[in-house]
């Protein structure tokens, strides 16, 4: 059952995604060769070059790619956003909220297929964004200038120096990717969390999620502050600093990101637990569908 809660998910979000996902792709195409690629590049240039209407036409055509691509850019952030919100807001604490808490299922395991669905899809536009901005850079370097940057023995050499230096650096990328994994799950479910505190009022629910979002967000940046003034200030600092200090550089600053990395990925999973607990706690006794 949850994986059908989940492909039903994905299918409503990549109906409304997929379509820009494809815009964004296309106009950085276009871009590649008619906008940012044309104008760094020169690639019309010669053609053109006793052509001053066509000069004109390619100097409009420049600009309206660009433009277009940071348009659909900015669509695919908002439209990204305001999907993720829309299908836990309609799907749970609107009418369609019946239907689905009728299912045989826990309402813990409805809160999960909305949170992993929409951390996938935030995931997509991200990689989309990532492929777009490689295309830009394909078009302006030109594909023989790219194709020799990549594969420049100086470049893998100095990436090679970089990790022979740090050999704990797989450790180092497993922390940065859980601790993205779990900072991106929490930003998530901070969100279900305060429309499932909005949803308790009777009137004003959208304004009351809105000051939720914001109350909580003040509520946990007073925390980290005074959580690490407190530690600051303790024994434990001076006696920390003084054991970094007397180590070589390259592992004093492995040893601060791995110590950075692992306090990190434990607040961000407190917060996880606290506003995915407290989200199904409300949708489980005090769910308000009127």
């Amino acid at each position: 059952m949850f994986y059908k809660l989940c492909k039903y998910e994905f299918k409503s979000i990549i109906r409304t995604l997929g379509p820009i996902y494809l815009a964004v792709i296309a106009i950085s195409i276009v871009n590649m060769f008619m906008g940012v690629g044309s104008m760094t590049n020169g690639y019309y240039d010669t053609l053109l070059n006793n052509f001053n209407f066509g000069k004109s036409l390619l100097n409009l055509v420049q600009m309206v790619s660009i433009f277009a691509y940071f348009g659909v850019m900015v669509a695919l952030s908002v439209l990204t956003l305001i999907v993720i919100i829309q299908r836990f807001y309609k799907g749970l604490l609107c009418d369609e909220g019946y239907l689905m808490f009728t299912l045989p299922v826990k309402p813990w395991m409805l809160i999960t297929a909305k949170g992993i669905t929409a951390f996938v899809m935030s995931l997509a536009s991200g990689l989309t964004a990532a492929i777009s901005i490689m295309l830009l850079i394909l078009g302006a370097a030109g594909p023989g200038e790219f194709i020799n940057a990549i594969t420049s023995p100086q470049l893998w050499m100095g990436i090679n120096r970089v990790f022979s230096e740090v050999p704990s650096w797989p450790l180092i990328a497993f922390e940065l990717l859980v601790f993205a994994i779990l900072s991106g799950l929490s930003q998530l479910y901070h969100l279900y969390f305060a429309m499932a505190i909005g949803h308790l009022a009777n009137q004003h629910r959208i304004m009351l999620s809105a000051v939720a979002y914001i109350v909580t967000s003040i509520f946990f940046s007073f925390l980290s502050g005074f959580i690490m003034i407190l530690f600051g200030n303790g024994p434990f600092v001076d006696s920390l600093s003084s054991m970094i200090n007397s180590m070589p550089n390259t592992q004093a600053v492995t040893f601060v990101m791995n110590m950075t990395f692992l306090a990190s990925i434990c607040y961000s999973l407190i917060k996880l637990v606290i506003f995915f607990f407290s989200t199904e706690r409300i949708l489980s006794k005090h769910l308000n569908l009127e």
